[in-house]
């Protein structure tokens, strides 16, 4: 990840990525030695579950993208699960990744205490979970208390709330929640209750046509989210994906009618005495300006995952991301059955 304080950038960053600007570590995984980020993340795929049904769903165009339908196998029993997810985390320590908890919606998993657990107990560094809030306030399965409470137990520092609009109906009709959903009323519970115990939680929200899609839609929602407590709010762009492999058309319908090109905004931006610049970062398929607005740290973020894969291929002894996935495997990859590195084989 290269940190360059708003060097121009914008439109030819994809030429400006170097894979020299990065420093790796030499590691020996079951598929044989390779170089891995030395900031490497290790993101828990805790379920393929999800009790909303967004078209524009991140998860499903990962493996869409590379024309696969998105129906995940899993371990089923709860006891294997979390002794194969120990095996993986004794042997990929050594790198000390932060880590990430991703899904589907996590939160609704029974898993997810448990897993938890696990993380604090190897005492891993920077710890993020990612949801749609649904499930922070159900009782968890731990019996200690809620959802929430298993987060700040296991001394979480950053929870992303995922919310594509402000306006509840507006939400509801992108998100389509099939069950359970997080008013604005309980998520200023959720962000008083989250600060007050070091856990700091962010809005993060999909810039669409049919949600937010202007400069002042993106205030509007900041001010909105600011009253309930929130000092920190990521937008992002839809990804870029390779049309011509996608199973699911009305996702890729759905998905051209929507996008919202941040390239437009950010020229925008510019001009703004609103707001202050801080700098930006070049990943390798992601770019990110960071901005300040009011109190709100403002974070964007547009990634192409056609991109990722010229990358992958390119620099094919790299790793630059880890993902443990339900069926066991570990890969440098969010298909489970790509670049396996530590390949679950069930006794």
């Amino acid at each position: 990840m290269q940190t360059i304080k708003f060097q121009n950038m914008r439109e030819k960053r994809q030429e400006l990525f170097n894979v020299d600007n990065y420093t790796f570590n030499k590691f020996m995984f079951d598929s044989g030695e390779r170089n891995v980020y030395s900031n490497v993340n290790l993101s828990i795929f805790v379920d393929d579950y999800c009790n909303a049904d967004c078209d524009f769903c991140v998860a499903q165009l990962r493996f869409e993208n590379r024309g696969q339908m998105y129906k995940k196998s899993k371990i089923d029993s709860l006891e294997e699960y979390m002794v194969r997810l120990d095996q993986v985390f004794k042997r990929i320590r050594p790198l000390n990744p932060s880590i990430s908890i991703t899904g589907g919606e996590p939160t609704w998993s029974d898993k997810l205490p448990f897993i938890l657990d696990l993380i604090n107990e190897y005492g891993f560094r920077k710890r993020t979970l990612t949801t749609n809030g649904s499930g922070l306030l159900r009782m968890s399965p731990s019996g200690n208390g809620l959802i929430i409470n298993d987060i700040i137990n296991n001394e979480f520092q950053h929870l992303n709330i995922s919310k594509v609009h402000y306006d509840e109906e507006i939400n509801q009709k992108i998100m389509k929640y099939q069950k359970g959903y997080t008013s604005n009323e309980d998520l200023r519970k959720i962000i008083l209750f989250s600060k007050a115990n070091n856990l700091r939680p962010r809005m993060s929200c999909l810039l669409l046509q049919s949600g937010i899609h202007t400069l002042e839609d993106m205030i509007k929602y900041m001010e909105f989210y600011q009253n309930l407590g929130i000092d920190n709010v990521i937008f992002r762009e839809l990804m870029d994906f390779d049309k011509e492999r996608m199973i699911n058309h009305e996702k890729v319908a759905f998905c051209r009618q929507n996008k919202v090109y941040l390239n437009n905004l950010w020229k925008q931006i510019d001009t703004d005495s609103r707001f202050t610049k801080i700098k930006n970062i070049l990943g390798y398929y992601y770019y990110v300006e960071i901005y300040k607005y009011q109190n709100v740290d403002m974070c964007s973020e547009s990634a192409n995952l056609v991109k990722l894969y010229e990358q992958k291929a390119v620099h094919n002894d790299i790793v630059f991301e880890m993902v443990f996935h339900p069926n066991g495997n570990l890969n440098g990859s969010w298909v489970d059955n790509e670049d396996i590195l530590l390949k679950y084989n069930k006794n």
